[in-house]
């Protein structure tokens, strides 16, 4: 069972996968902390500033986000006064501010991941394709 239980422990894809999200989630939202948004809600109001009819299931679909957490953030991002989700899903003038405001944080944090990452994991997540990364 001990050995089982280290190879698990060494080579587990998922639990290296878990630590890396891990990993940038908190450098993506402690860059963002001043903005009022976390890294995740930022994604999802950028996807729906590039989605022609955004709803809740298109999102979800988009980002490839469960039900539940879609609803979640929708539901803060509306209280925030960033979304609009009474006919469809839009940004307010506020959320598009807070894209535009968070879009400087949003390069700090990924100058501060590059180099986190290093080259070589780097270049491995960069060749994954937008739609098998997101």
């Amino acid at each position: 069972m001990h050995e089982a239980a280290l190879e698990i422990a060494q080579d587990c894809l998922a639990q290296r996968a878990r630590r890396l999200e891990r990993t940038l989630s908190r450098i993506y939202d402690g860059a963002l902390r001043g903005v009022g948004v976390t890294g995740s809600q930022l994604s999802m109001l950028v996807a729906m500033t590039l989605m022609p009819q955004p709803t809740a299931a298109a999102l979800g679909a988009r980002l490839d986000l469960e039900k539940s957490t879609v609803s979640r953030n929708l539901a803060r991002l509306t209280a925030a006064g960033l979304v609009d989700a009474r006919d469809g899903l839009r940004l307010t003038p506020r959320g598009a501010a807070t894209v535009r405001a968070g879009h400087a944080a949003w390069r700090k944090a990924q100058r501060q991941a590059r180099a986190t990452l290093g080259a070589r994991s780097l270049a491995l997540l960069s060749s994954l394709s937008p739609e098998e990364s997101s």
